[in-house]
């Protein structure tokens, strides 16, 4: 199923590659003015230069997770201080909640799918996670943030209900033994109730085979694409149950 999935997921973003500009003009204009000391409200010149231009709800977070890449990449090559970086992202992070308190509601239709949006232990940043949970409430996930205190805590949430897709975003390399302890749990959870998993984030990114060999289903590098393949794969999901629960003709008794 995950070839299939990816193969659907590669083909939906290459047609929608032209029509994806918008994010990446928004984002540099974003990042200028997160990244501007001298603005008095700079929360608020953002979220105005967010509303200027025509973009969707989804268009409005890839732009603010192409900001914090770009945040993140200048910090690892020390092309910004730890401070700069620091109040970008807290002003990213009121800048996130501001337009998702904004978001007009929308007809309360079923979610296409459950899912658990997972932190690992000690994991202190959480932008991505919480990015991660808007672009899927407004792809109509119904979706739950969750940080595992441990192995066993998680364990018992999982077996509570039934969760179509695990997502966890890890930044930190330091964290692997408890995303592999995580990891390892969940995948040892009864085929009926064994969720996909899905794992992103900086440290994901600089892992994907280990993470693999573990039990992930997918790795990605963007919000954007964790959602294409939460969608491409509960559909694949749906119809291989559909199937299962098609009941067999019964053969005729006649001579």
């Amino acid at each position: 199923m995950a070839q299939r999935v990816l193969a659907e997921v590669a083909a939906r973003l290459s047609r929608e590659a032209r029509e994806r500009d918008v994010p990446l003009r928004l984002a540099e204009r974003i990042g200028a003015i997160v990244r501007d000391t001298e603005l008095a409200t700079p929360v608020d010149a953002a979220l105005a230069a967010l509303n200027a231009r025509p973009a969707s709800y989804p268009d409005k977070l890839t732009a603010l997770e192409e900001v914090a890449r770009q945040l993140g990449d200048d910090w690892t090559q020390d092309a910004t201080s730890f401070l700069a970086v620091t109040i970008a992202m807290g002003r990213l992070q009121c800048l996130l909640r501001r337009i998702s308190q904004g978001r007009p509601a929308e007809p309360s239709d079923a979610p296409r799918g459950k899912s658990l949006l997972l932190t690992p232990p000690n994991e202190e940043h959480t932008f991505g996670v919480c990015l991660l949970e808007e672009l899927m409430r407004a792809y109509g996930w119904e979706t739950t943030i969750y940080r595992a205190d441990s192995v066993e805590s998680l364990v018992k949430r999982m077996e509570k209900s039934q969760i179509d897709i695990v997502c966890f975003s890890w930044t930190n390399a330091a964290l692997a033994p408890s995303v592999g302890d995580c990891v390892k749990a969940i995948d040892q959870l009864p085929a009926a109730n064994r969720p996909a998993i899905i794992s992103g984030g900086h440290a994901a990114g600089q892992n994907p085979a280990w993470l693999v060999r573990l039990g992930v289903n997918y790795v990605c590098e963007s919000v954007y694409v964790a959602v294409q393949i939460a969608d491409v794969h509960l559909r694949e999901l749906r119809a291989v149950s559909r199937q299962d629960s098609t009941p067999l003709a019964c053969a005729d008794p006649r001579p």
